[in-house]
Protein backbone atom coordinates (compact mmCIF):
# COMPACT_ATOMS: atom_id res chain seq x y z
CA UNK A 1 0.00 0.00 0.00
CA UNK A 2 1.33 3.30 -0.71
CA UNK A 3 1.96 6.23 1.72
CA UNK A 4 -1.28 8.44 0.17
CA UNK A 5 -3.60 5.10 0.70
CA UNK A 6 -2.65 4.30 4.03
CA UNK A 7 -2.47 8.49 5.18
CA UNK A 8 -5.49 9.45 3.60
CA UNK A 9 -8.22 7.30 5.20
CA UNK A 10 -7.08 6.57 8.65
CA UNK A 11 -5.29 10.26 9.71
CA UNK A 12 -8.53 12.44 8.25
CA UNK A 13 -10.95 10.04 10.47
CA UNK A 14 -8.77 10.45 13.58
CA UNK A 15 -8.69 13.79 12.86
CA UNK A 16 -12.37 14.82 12.69
CA UNK A 17 -13.13 12.80 15.68
CA UNK A 18 -10.41 14.73 17.70
CA UNK A 19 -11.12 18.30 16.57
CA UNK A 20 -15.50 17.29 17.41
CA UNK A 21 -13.51 17.94 21.06
CA UNK A 22 -15.59 16.74 24.46
CA UNK A 23 -19.00 16.03 25.07
CA UNK A 24 -20.97 18.76 25.36
CA UNK A 25 -21.07 19.65 29.34
CA UNK A 26 -25.36 20.30 29.08
CA UNK A 27 -25.73 16.83 27.89
CA UNK A 28 -23.45 15.24 30.36
CA UNK A 29 -25.45 17.62 33.65
CA UNK A 30 -28.61 16.01 31.98
CA UNK A 31 -27.31 12.60 31.87
CA UNK A 32 -26.36 12.81 35.63
CA UNK A 33 -29.78 14.27 36.44
CA UNK A 34 -31.98 11.48 34.68
CA UNK A 35 -29.72 9.43 37.05
CA UNK A 36 -30.07 10.55 40.14
CA UNK A 37 -34.08 10.92 39.23
CA UNK A 38 -33.95 7.13 38.79
CA UNK A 39 -31.89 6.78 42.12
CA UNK A 40 -34.70 8.37 43.55
CA UNK A 41 -32.61 11.25 44.58
CA UNK A 42 -35.15 14.17 42.99
CA UNK A 43 -33.40 16.86 44.66
CA UNK A 44 -30.01 16.15 43.25
CA UNK A 45 -31.45 15.56 40.11
CA UNK A 46 -33.09 19.29 40.35
CA UNK A 47 -29.68 20.85 41.37
CA UNK A 48 -27.90 19.27 38.42
CA UNK A 49 -30.92 20.69 35.90
CA UNK A 50 -30.20 24.22 37.91
CA UNK A 51 -26.72 23.84 37.06
CA UNK A 52 -26.98 22.67 33.26
CA UNK A 53 -29.66 25.80 32.48
CA UNK A 54 -27.22 28.21 33.99
CA UNK A 55 -24.63 26.65 31.97
CA UNK A 56 -26.36 27.15 28.93
CA UNK A 57 -29.39 29.57 29.30
CA UNK A 58 -30.02 29.68 25.81
CA UNK A 59 -31.38 25.66 25.23
CA UNK A 60 -35.16 25.12 25.54
CA UNK A 61 -34.57 21.50 25.87
CA UNK A 62 -32.92 21.90 29.16
CA UNK A 63 -35.84 24.33 30.77
CA UNK A 64 -37.97 21.63 29.46
CA UNK A 65 -36.84 19.02 31.17
CA UNK A 66 -36.15 21.24 34.77
CA UNK A 67 -39.97 22.24 34.09
CA UNK A 68 -41.18 18.71 33.98
CA UNK A 69 -39.35 17.25 37.00
CA UNK A 70 -40.51 20.42 39.02
CA UNK A 71 -44.29 19.42 38.03
CA UNK A 72 -43.85 15.98 38.72
CA UNK A 73 -42.23 17.35 42.56
CA UNK A 74 -45.67 19.82 42.68
CA UNK A 75 -43.60 22.93 42.71
CA UNK A 76 -46.16 24.16 40.16
CA UNK A 77 -44.93 27.92 40.18
CA UNK A 78 -41.46 27.22 39.10
CA UNK A 79 -42.74 24.51 36.35
CA UNK A 80 -44.74 27.19 35.03
CA UNK A 81 -41.53 29.20 35.24
CA UNK A 82 -39.21 27.06 33.08
CA UNK A 83 -41.93 26.41 30.77
CA UNK A 84 -42.51 29.69 29.96
CA UNK A 85 -38.72 30.47 29.38
CA UNK A 86 -38.40 27.32 27.51
CA UNK A 87 -41.54 28.21 25.39
CA UNK A 88 -39.86 32.23 24.79
CA UNK A 89 -36.79 30.26 23.77
CA UNK A 90 -39.01 28.00 21.35
CA UNK A 91 -40.99 30.98 19.18
CA UNK A 92 -37.44 33.10 19.64
CA UNK A 93 -36.20 29.96 17.28
CA UNK A 94 -38.87 30.03 15.13
CA UNK A 95 -40.37 26.80 16.54
CA UNK A 96 -44.00 27.07 16.52
CA UNK A 97 -44.91 23.19 17.08
CA UNK A 98 -42.90 23.04 19.68
CA UNK A 99 -43.55 26.35 21.28
CA UNK A 100 -47.55 24.81 21.28
CA UNK A 101 -46.34 21.97 23.42
CA UNK A 102 -45.31 23.97 25.91
CA UNK A 103 -47.96 26.52 25.85
CA UNK A 104 -50.29 22.85 26.76
CA UNK A 105 -47.82 21.96 29.24
CA UNK A 106 -47.91 25.55 30.93
CA UNK A 107 -52.07 25.44 30.76
CA UNK A 108 -51.69 22.07 32.84
CA UNK A 109 -49.61 23.34 35.61
CA UNK A 110 -50.90 26.76 35.89
CA UNK A 111 -54.34 25.77 37.29
CA UNK A 112 -52.72 23.86 40.09
CA UNK A 113 -50.78 26.99 41.00
CA UNK A 114 -54.00 29.33 41.13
Amino acid sequence: MSRRGRGAGGGAAKSASALAGPEDAVEVLIARARKSRARGDARRALVILREACALDEWRARTWTIMGALLAELGRSEEAERAFRQARWLRLRAGERARAAVLDRLIAQVAPAAA
